[in-house]
C-alpha cells in the first residue's frame, strides 16, 4: 500500500478547519457584564443591626433567572431584551453551611434598568431592605437587658448573662461560659413565641464568637405536656465574630408545638485546651413573614 504523506492530510483538513472557525465566529456572542462585590443594607427603627453576611447575588433579567453568583463575579448577560429590568436578590449560606445557598427571604431585591451594550461592564452596588411584612419577634442586642434568663440545666453557675467583656456592636453582648465542675449550660429565651408560620422560613439572625463549640435549637411547648428540647446545629470554634442566619422552617413545620423558645447549649469538652469555655452572642433577631 502506498503511504500518504502528512502534508496531504493537511491539505485535506485545512478547508474543514477554516470552515469550522468561520462558523464559530459567526455565532460568537459578546455579552454585557455586571460586576458586584459590595452591597448596602438599610434598616429602619426597631429593625436592629444592619449587619449581614451576604455571600451571593441571585440575578434575574427580563423575568428569567440567570443564576446565583458569588460576590465579586462578573455576570454575563448575553442579549438585549425588551424587558430590561434587572432584579438582584440577596443570597446567604443558610445555617452557615456553604453547601446550602439560599435567598435571604426577609430582604427584598434591588431593581435596575439595564442598558445592554456588548462587552460593557457595569459595576452595581445593590441596596437591600427588609420586606414591609417582616415580623420582628425578637431583637436582642443586650444593650439594655437580657431576654435569655431561662436556665434549663439546673445549675445557677451556668447561665447566659449580659456582659461588657466583648461585643460585636455596642457595649454589651450575651455571654455563655462553662468550666470544670460546671460543664453543661442550657439557656432559653424568656418568651414563648406563638403563631410562628408553618411551611415558611423563620430566621434566627445572630453574631457569635466562641472558643468552644455550642449549639442552637428550640424548646417546643404545648399545654399539659413537658417541654421538648431539640438542637438544630452546632458551631465550631471561631476567633472572629461571625454572622449566621439559621432557618427553623423544618423544625416548626414538623414539630406541631403551640409555641417555641430559642435554645442555646454547650458542654465542656474534656480535650478543650483551657479550663473555661466561652461563647459571645450579639444582635439576635427572630424574624419571619
Amino acid at each position: 500500500m502506498k503511504r500518504v504523506e502528512p502534508f496531504i492530510y493537511f491539505l485535506i483538513l485545512s478547508p474543514l478547519i477554516l470552515s469550522a472557525c468561520g462558523l464559530f465566529e459567526e455565532d460568537e456572542l459578546y455579552p454585557h457584564y455586571i460586576h458586584m462585590n459590595d452591597y448596602h443594607i438599610v434598616v429602619e427603627d426597631q429593625q436592629g443591626t444592619a449587619d449581614q453576611n451576604l455571600s451571593d447575588s441571585w440575578v434575574y433579567y427580563g423575568g428569567d433567572l440567570l443564576g446565583a453568583f458569588e460576590l465579586g463575579a462578573d455576570v454575563p448577560i448575553l442579549n438585549n431584551k425588551e424587558n430590561n429590568q434587572l432584579l438582584i436578590f440577596p443570597g446567604i449560606r443558610e445555617n452557615g453551611i456553604r453547601a446550602l445557598p439560599s435567598l435571604h427571604f426577609m430582604l427584598r431585591p434591588d431593581t435596575f434598568d439595564l442598558q445592554w451594550e456588548a462587552l460593557k461592564i457595569d459595576t452595581l452596588v445593590p441596596t437591600f431592605r427588609y420586606f414591609d411584612d417582616v415580623n420582628f419577634r425578637l431583637i436582642e442586642n443586650f444593650e439594655f437587658g437580657n431576654t435569655f434568663n431561662q436556665n434549663l440545666d439546673g445549675n445557677p453557675s451556668t447561665r447566659l448573662v449580659r456582659s461588657s467583656e466583648d461585643s460585636f456592636e455596642g457595649s454589651y453582648s450575651g455571654k455563655m461560659e462553662v468550666f470544670e465542675g460546671s460543664e453543661v449550660l442550657e439557656a432559653a429565651s424568656d418568651f414563648i413565641y406563638l403563631d410562628l408560620p408553618n411551611g415558611r422560613p423563620v430566621y434566627l439572625e445572630m453574631n457569635y464568637k466562641n472558643n468552644h463549640p455550642f449549639s442552637v435549637g428550640l424548646v417546643g411547648e404545648r399545654p399539659e405536656a413537658a417541654e421538648t428540647k431539640f438542637y438544630k446545629i452546632t458551631f465550631n470554634e471561631s476567633e472572629d465574630w461571625n454572622k449566621v442566619v439559621i432557618n427553623f422552617q423544618d423544625e416548626i413545620s414538623l414539630g406541631g408545638f403551640t409555641g417555641y423558645r430559642i435554645l442555646f447549649g454547650m458542654s465542656l469538652d474534656r480535650d478543650h485546651p483551657v479550663d473555661t469555655a466561652t461563647v459571645f452572642l450579639d444582635n439576635l433577631k427572630l424574624v419571619h413573614r
